[in-house]
């Protein structure tokens, strides 16, 4: 990766983007670190990362889609992320990810019973 390409992180979410499911990529740093985060931000205008990577560690929080299941989606994402981290010079990273939130849109969900009516 040379000094223009993104960064790493930046890297990494673009291929999570587009793994099948994926809707969206939420903070993975704690709260601490989104705080920091956000603040870095603000004083540099650089974006806060929404993938944490460190030498040791990757942490993932994403938000999947109805369309497929979320095991699978997130198994995708792991798959994907242990490709790039070995691309990436990480091999032995440990990977997290986490399905943080599954999106719904009204038509995804059946009709809730109603009391006395069949």
């Amino acid at each position: 990766m040379s000094a223009t390409d993104a960064s790493p992180a930046a890297e990494l979410a673009a291929l999570i983007g587009g793994v099948p499911g994926v809707a969206r990529l939420y903070p993975a740093a704690g709260l601490v670190g989104r705080v920091t985060g956000a603040v870095a931000a603000a004083v540099g205008g650089a974006p806060a990362d929404d993938i944490a990577v460190a030498p040791d560690r990757i942490a993932i929080r994403i938000g999947v889609g109805t369309e497929r299941p979320a095991a699978a989606v997130c198994r995708d994402v792991y798959t994907a992320a242990r490709a790039w981290s070995a691309v990436a010079g990480i091999p032995d990273a440990v990977i997290e990810v986490t399905a943080a939130s599954i999106e719904t849109v009204d038509t995804d969900l059946p009709a809730l019973p109603q009391p006395g009516r069949r």
